[in-house]
């Protein structure tokens, strides 16, 4: 029986150029099947007129997918704003929900009930929920021009001075968050102990509007007080560090006590891989008069201040 003989080489090059044109083909039917689910410019901008048209104070717009966020803010940015943008987890202190969805996705913020409004704009899916949030007091990050920061050194605690340098500084692709023209500067020799407003990217690269307050190292603290804060029900603080300082695991934890007129009412370790990690503080107080208010005092700590640039924000709200 004869040996089977190899191909010869005008029949491998046949194959060869087969190959490459079924290659070409399959890529080609790939670039209109990716371009024919392009939601085009003119449908976000029709789905956000829509948006536009009912929106009031009080409303709370969200992407969905999470990653059209950009789309969304591009459209509506005038509207959603920086406390939106970087708010905190959750829905407090929101009337309702808007978002403008995808190919059938969700917000994870969406109530379970079936929405009050649901049109379609193009491939653009709208939706309204109503929602039973409880109204927020107080937001920290507001009013940090207005509070006491002290820092520790030697033993003694010693103010932090209110400044105002000009202009911010700072911020861009890994460089970290954008230092503010006005803050409380603690120690001139240390550049990165601040207190202040700013937006910082948490550990899943989400824009947090929060309260900058490095730890100084070692048994020195430093503390942020606010006085005369409307104290409802609870307290909610949320916090954490720079992505790029928190994601390789390296550095220690940094501890967060909050005190309500002089007595610890909730504490809280941040170590690294955390991400924005969240406590609930209890603010039932004895009545004083008709206003409840009271002094809320946020300090940090760290051994190893190394990169533990701890942002974080808080709410005082009414009972759920």
């Amino acid at each position: 029986m004869a040996a089977d003989k190899p191909p010869s080489p005008s029949r491998k090059r046949s194959a060869a150029w087969l190959a490459l044109l079924a290659i070409a083909a399959v890529e080609l039917v790939g670039h209109y099947v990716i371009q024919a689910r392009v939601i085009a410019a003119d449908d976000w901008a029709a789905a956000a007129a829509r948006v536009r048209s009912e929106w009031r104070e009080g409303d709370l717009i969200v992407a969905a997918p999470e990653w059209t966020d950009p789309l969304l803010r591009r459209e509506l940015g005038d509207v959603i704003g920086l406390s939106m943008a970087g708010r905190d987890d959750g829905v407090d202190g929101y009337e309702r929900l808007w978002t403008i969805s995808a190919r059938g996705h969700l917000p994870p913020e969406a109530p379970e009930a079936e929405p009050e409004l649901d049109e379609e704009v193009g491939p653009l899916r709208i939706l309204r929920w109503r929602l039973d949030s409880p109204r927020v007091l107080y937001r920290f990050v507001d009013h940090v021009r207005d509070a006491r920061a002290t820092i520790d050194l030697g033993g003694q605690a010693r103010p932090c001075t209110w400044q105002s340098q000009g202009r911010p500084r700072g911020g861009g692709l890994g460089a970290g968050p954008v230092v503010p023209a006005e803050r409380h500067v603690c120690d001139p020799r240390r550049s990165w102990l601040w207190v202040g407003e700013t937006v910082q990217d948490d550990l899943h690269l989400q824009p947090r509007r929060c309260v900058w307050q490095h730890p100084a190292g070692g048994e020195d603290g430093i503390r942020v007080t606010f006085p005369s804060v409307p104290l409802g029900e609870e307290l909610v603080l949320g916090g954490d560090y720079y992505y790029e300082h928190e994601r390789n695991l390296e550095h220690g934890p940094t501890q967060v006590s909050v005190s309500l007129n002089g007595e610890v009412i909730a504490e809280m370790t941040h170590r690294d891989g955390d991400g924005w990690k969240r406590l609930v503080a209890s603010t039932q107080v004895p009545a004083r008069g008709e206003a409840r208010a009271g002094e809320v005092t946020v300090e940090v700590r760290a051994q190893d201040p190394t990169l533990r640039t701890f942002c974080w924000s808080a709410y005082t709200r009414e009972a759920r």
